[in-house]
Parts: structure tokens; sequence; C-alpha cells
């Protein structure tokens, strides 16, 4: 009789099939395996969104560190771990975000104390980490039309993403739609062509931060951007094509700003930003920017009802448009 393969898991099974007491477990376990087996199983309705983020953090703890066993890792460790981020000026924000997600899977493996019932003891403390150093809060920044007017022609420059037929259309798209709609920067590369409504004029999502479906209305110039790209695509294709290299993304997108000569680095939030502000400039009282930004309250009218007000769509046909975006009727 001929014995089925050995399968991996049978060569190397998870450290807990091999390891029954804690003091083994915490000299074998890494941070992602206590992620994958203390915290994930308990994470099923989550959104994505925060799903994204532990992955995240994950990939940078096993980047910035020598990503030691969970018993290994202590007060210095993390103190280092957060120097690499302030080192490349990560804002104060950032680092706490990926360190709210790591010390929530220390706590799962820590003791469980008051505050931490579900603690599995597998390490005797969880090891602190100072807090970042809080910066004043950006004033935000409106991006004026001579630096947009700019950065759109300069598009010209860009040969990525390389999976478009024409990278150049993709990044003007992408500029009109962070100035028309405020896409938050994950929510617009995730966008797929079955989020896009050329005949009503509106791109619907889920956004990934909170969860809230949202429907924004746009004018027709954007659609016609949108038209410009589109090339017989399937409904599930990302919108913008591109690979998950993100520093190649903000590479060329810095590449494209350096051609243009802004001097002052525009972040895809400030036209999100810019497009709030404007957006209420178009039809003051009407809130329109906090709408379209998804800012809104937590009632069920704001996270399920998809349509805007009349004042909002009112504020939406107002907004001007800066003389490039036109540069797609000639």
């Amino acid at each position: 009789m001929i014995s089925s393969p050995l399968r991996k898991d049978d060569i190397f099974p998870f450290p807990s099939q091999l390891i029954s007491n804690s003091n083994d477990l915490k000299n074998h376990l890494k941070l992602r395996d206590c992620y994958e087996k203390y915290v994930l199983p308990d994470m099923k309705d989550s959104p994505e969104g925060t799903l994204s983020v532990y992955r995240t953090a994950l990939n940078h703890w096993e980047a910035r560190t020598s990503n030691p066993n969970v018993g290994e890792i202590t007060n210095e460790s993390l103190r280092e771990f957060k120097e690499t981020f302030e080192l490349e000026k990560y804002s104060p924000e950032s680092i706490k975000k990926y360190w709210r997600h790591i010390r929530r899977i220390l706590r799962r493996v820590g003791p469980p104390i008051q505050g931490n019932p579900l603690g599995e003891s597998i390490i005797e403390r969880v090891p602190y980490m100072a807090p970042p150093k809080k910066r004043f809060r950006k004033f935000p920044r409106l991006v004026t039309d001579e630096e947009i007017n700019a950065v759109y022609h300069a598009c010209d420059v860009a040969k990525w993403p390389y999976t478009s037929d024409c990278p150049p259309l993709l990044w003007r798209l992408a500029l009109v739609v962070f100035f028309n709609c405020g896409p938050r920067t994950q929510d617009f590369f995730q966008l797929l062509w079955e989020n896009v409504d050329l005949k009503m004029r509106r791109v619907s999502f889920v956004a990934q931060k909170t969860s809230k479906l949202q429907g924004v209305p746009f004018q027709e110039i954007v659609g016609l951007h949108f038209e410009s790209v589109f090339q017989n695509q399937k409904k599930t294709d990302r919108v913008f094509r591109s690979t998950k290299c993100k520093r190649t993304l903000y590479d060329q997108w810095k590449a494209i700003q350096d051609s243009a000569g802004i001097k002052e680095y525009i972040e895809f939030r400030d036209l999100r930003e810019t497009c709030s502000s404007r957006l209420d400039a178009a039809n003051p009282g009407a809130k329109a920017g906090k709408w379209v930004l998804g800012h809104g309250g937590r009632g069920v009218n704001e996270v399920y009802y998809l349509n805007p007000s009349p004042e909002v769509i009112q504020a939406v046909e107002n907004l001007e448009q800066p003389d490039s975006f036109y540069s797609i009727l000639e």
C-alpha cells in the first residue's frame, strides 16, 4: 500500500501543535503568528480597511525589526521600531495607528488582567512604547488652479503604471477625480469600473476606512476623463490599473510634480481638502464638502442613504473647473 505524501503541515506544523506551555510558545511565536492564531479569528465582521491596517502594521514590523519571537519584544525594541518611522518623517498619527494595532496583538497574548479578559498569558507583560511627540496640526492646504493646471499638463511625463496603454491619461483622471470627488487615497486606487456610473455621473463605493456607503455625483467633464481611459475593461477591473507597489506610485507622482515645477509637494490629501473647501464655497450652507468626503454623522441615513441632497448636487454643478481639465475636449 502506497502511503500519501507528507504535507508541509506534517513536517512544519504550527508552533502550538508542538508546544504545550506558554514559556515555549513565547520563544517560538512571531507577532504575525499571534495575530493569525489569536486576533484574526475574532475579526470576521471587521471592515477590510481595519484588516488592511493590521497587515500593513505587521509588514512594517517585519521590515523594520529583526522580527523577534514575541517573548523577546521589549520596550527598547519598540522604541527602536518607532524611531525608524520618525527618521523617515512619518506623522505621529500614522505611527500611533500602527502601534495601536500591534499593541492589540501583544495584549491578546499578554496576561488576562482587568480590561484584557481574553489575554492568553503567553507573555508575562505587554511591553510599552511611548507615543511619538505631537506636531502642530497641519493647516489645510488649498491647491491653486495654477498648480493644478501645471500638474495636469506635466502628466505627459508619466511612464507608469506599465499596465496602462496611456499612463498620462490615467494620471490626469486621478487628478480630476481627487479634485472633484475628494476620495481617500486608498478608495480611489481601489476603485473598480463597477463603481463608476457614467450615465448617472456618480461614483459609488464603500469607504475602506469607515465602511460607509458613498455615492458622489460629478460633472460631465469628470465623466469624459473616465471615458478617456476606458478600454472595454471588466466591471471588476480597477480604474487605475497599477501594481501594488506604493513606492513606485509615489515616485511617479513626485516626478510629475517635479516636471510641473511644484515647489511644495502636493499630497493626495491636499486635493481632498481642496475639494471640500471649494464645494463648500460653490454652494454656501449646503455642507457639500462634508457630505462628499463622507464626514457626516453615523445615523442610519448618513451610513446607508446613497443619494445626495439637491443642495449637494447644486454645489457639484457649481464647482468651477481648472482650465486644464477642458483639454480633454480638444
